[in-house]
């Protein structure tokens, strides 16, 4: 999204904020009770697909409220998921974050599901989701739902280490017009508009467009570049959603789309001359998607249906994505209370998706490019197809047992799969509560080891000599799905003042992804191309407790607090543990995680709100591994919010990471820098919103 588009929206925004005067959402948001916020007082659907009281639930579950994603001041939904315990949230750059549950922390991370109102996000390439595409308007977001732990008997595959559940606001709620602009540092520009309006008693919707521009990099490498549209990412995201309700019956209707393009330094290294000539350029890379969504719920006396159809289609051209899929879905769940005692669940599912990669043979060895993905199969479709029970037993008014299963047949690697689960709940007291439970869940097969190859061209100097070479990714056919089997447990206090969730796990991973070198190939000028392939040949262990408090200290001050501590470890079970460059994942001895938001109403016109951020990454050394350093981690944002009177606008200034220069929150091989231009720092920006 160009600049000049964006001053387009900011000027209608800015000319309609004197124009109009009744807010709702927001004069709400700026005067809200901080005792309505309660944790544990929240209903969620995520953990059964139906609304249950959190406090209720045999599971590690947290929720993150529209309130405290507004007000920590983040830019995107992944920022505000670092709020969330178990969460891991690194920024790559200024524009992409990595996020992941319980281990496995990369770029990569394929053991969470994701979801928009129960509507999958995942990429069928790789199996995860793409964090920088994934964005809405903050304001209309109701809240998140975090399962930590597997939930494959209801949601299937990769709902293994977690699942995610963006809500978004029913239509009811966001009638009226509501626009934002917001502008800060490292080329950061956004502006949104929705409007949402009732047609008739039982028919509501809206519709919202948001363009937002950043750098991927900070300020001092930007200016590097002769424009600043390179490296800069631009994002549009439009929608729209209905709700409608007849009697016992009620129908969501939503379809949108995003689209986005970034430019970026580029270039091409000609290998069939030893002297190496490199064509440098810039390259244009653009991604939109497309989706349709039809959810219908049907209440009964003592039951509910509810079926959920969705299609999704995915362009990328992406070098390391590049391809065309096409995904339609459909799940349909139906829920009986039969007496006071027992629901019983039973449902199924079929997924079916269409993809096209790029063809290999329009790959050339003499010219490589700095990294690519082909395929040599690369028109391809595959299906998913499950069913499922789930039987809730109360055996007193104490004590609950929850036992279910999910069978899955993955046609991509012709593997069929059973998903268990037993848990169980104990009221100890009307505050107090401890849950437990074991269950398995799988990785869905994804395209990314099953029908593609990477290559990366590489390059260094040792002892003045110059290196060089391309290393290539090579598929594998005869992987077996990865699974794990979680053990967990957990403790529940409500008081008047004071909310606290503990859990303790303990994971065991089978069929690990790793890779094997696999030998050279010399083409016969003095060129090496390494091979790697993908291997199934890691078991992996991890343990680890999580922590949630919620302190509201008085009518003016609350406070979140949640820390996450995590060990792992792997081993390898099959293969030549001794290969070169197998191991893929490397041994954490302790992992520390710690995130607090304190929310400060001043007044009531003005809130003063601080997220500190702290972790502490020791990894195991080992001689066969390169070793890799992170320093300990510790940020401070602070969001300054004013809103003059009820119908006035909202004013906000953020400064995230406050006194921070140039600091890298990945992993850092002692040998190399890894981070090269990717570091984080200091940032301001300001944002300035208003609805009528």
């Amino acid at each position: 999204m160009r600049f000049s588009t964006l001053s387009l929206y900011s000027s209608l925004f800015l000319t309609s904020s004197f124009v109009f005067a009744n807010d709702e959402d927001l004069s709400a948001l700026m005067l809200m009770s901080l005792e309505d916020l309660s944790m544990l007082e929240v209903s969620v659907t995520s953990a059964s697909k139906r609304e249950q009281h959190i406090s209720e639930i045999p599971a590690a579950i947290y929720v993150i409220s529209n309130e405290r994603i507004v007000r920590s001041g983040a830019k995107t939904i992944a920022d505000a998921l670092s709020l969330a315990p178990g969460i891991e949230v690194s920024q790559f750059n200024e524009s992409n974050d990595f996020v992941s549950s319980r281990g496995f922390h990369d770029g990569l991370f394929n053991k969470m599901l994701v979801m928009i109102d129960g509507r999958s996000v995942f990429s069928p390439m790789y199996g995860g989701a793409f964090w920088e595409n994934i964005d809405y308007i903050l304001a209309d977001i109701e809240r998140i739902e975090i399962i930590r732990g597997p939930a494959g008997t209801i949601w299937g595959g990769n709902a293994v280490n977690g699942v995610i559940n963006i809500i978004t606001k029913s239509t009811k709620e966001t009638l009226g017009t509501y626009g934002q602009i917001a502008y800060g540092q490292h080329g950061y520009k956004e502006a949104s508009v929705r409007h949402g309006l009732q047609f008739n008693d039982n028919t509501t919707a809206r519709a919202f467009y948001k363009a937002k521009d950043t750098f991927s990099v900070i300020d001092k490498f930007q200016s590097q570049y002769e424009s600043d549209k390179v490296n800069t990412i631009s994002i549009q995201t439009a929608g729209v959603k209905f709700d409608i309700e007849e009697g016992n019956s009620s129908w969501m209707l939503a379809f949108g789309g995003e689209k986005s393009a970034q430019y970026y330094d580029w270039y091409t290294v000609d290998m069939s001359d030893l002297n190496r000539q490199y064509d440098d350029s810039y390259k244009s890379v653009d991604s939109s998607s497309l989706y349709g969504q039809v959810n219908h719920t049907i209440e009964l006396a003592n039951s509910q249906w509810q079926t959920n159809l969705w299609y999704w289609q995915d362009k990328d051209n992406s070098p390391d994505a590049h391809g065309e899929f096409n995904t339609i879905d459909l799940d349909s769940v139906y829920t009986l209370q039969y007496g006071s005692d027992v629901t019983i669940l039973i449902g199924g599912g079929l997924r079916h998706i269409n993809i096209k990669l790029q063809d290999s043979s329009n790959y050339d060895v003499s010219h490589v490019d700095i990294y690519n993905r082909y395929s040599s199969d690369p028109i391809s479709s595959d299906t998913t197809s499950n069913v499922y029970a789930q039987i809730d037993y109360n055996f007193t008014e104490q004590f609950m047992i929850q036992v279910g299963a999910k069978a899955e047949y993955f046609t991509l690697n012709d593997y069929f799969e059973v998903s268990p689960q037993i848990r169980g709940l104990y009221s100890i007291s009307a505050s107090q509560k401890i849950w437990f439970g074991v269950g398995r869940a799988v990785v869905t097969p994804s395209y990314f080891e099953q029908k593609s190859t990477y290559t990366n061209y590489y390059s260094y100097v040792y002892e003045n000599n110059f290196y060089d070479g391309v290393s290539a990714y090579l598929p594998s056919t005869s992987l077996d799905n990865e699974s794990v089997i979680t053990i967990d447990a957990g403790y529940r206090f409500e008081g008047t003042n004071v909310n606290m969730d503990l859990t303790a796990y303990s994971s065991s991973y089978n069929n690990v992804r790793g890779h094997d070198y696999i030998g050279y190939l010399n083409d016969g000028i003095g060129n090496y191309y390494d091979l790697y392939e993908f291997n199934d040949d890691y078991e992996a262990q991890t343990y680890g407790a999580e922590v949630a408090i919620e302190w509201d200290i008085n009518s003016s001050l609350k406070n979140y607090t949640s820390y996450s501590y995590l060990s792992f470890s792997q081993d390898r079970v099959q293969g030549d543990s001794n290969a070169s460059g197998s191991d893929d994942y490397f041994e954490i001895n302790h992992q520390n995680m710690l995130s607090n938001q304190l929310l400060w109403q001043v007044t009531n016109s003005i809130q003063w709100d601080f997220v500190v951020n702290y972790k502490d990454i020791d990894y195991t050394s080992d001689s066969n591994q390169f070793v890799y350093d992170v320093d300990n981690l510790i940020s401070l944002d602070s969001r300054i919010g004013w809103k003059k009177h009820e119908n006035a606008p909202l004013v906000e200034v953020m400064v995230k990471n406050i006194g921070m220069s140039s600091k890298c929150e990945l992993n850092t091989n002692i040998y190399y820098d890894q981070c090269n231009a990717y570091e984080t720092e200091q940032s301001i920006y300001g944002r300035v919103s208003y609805e009528f």
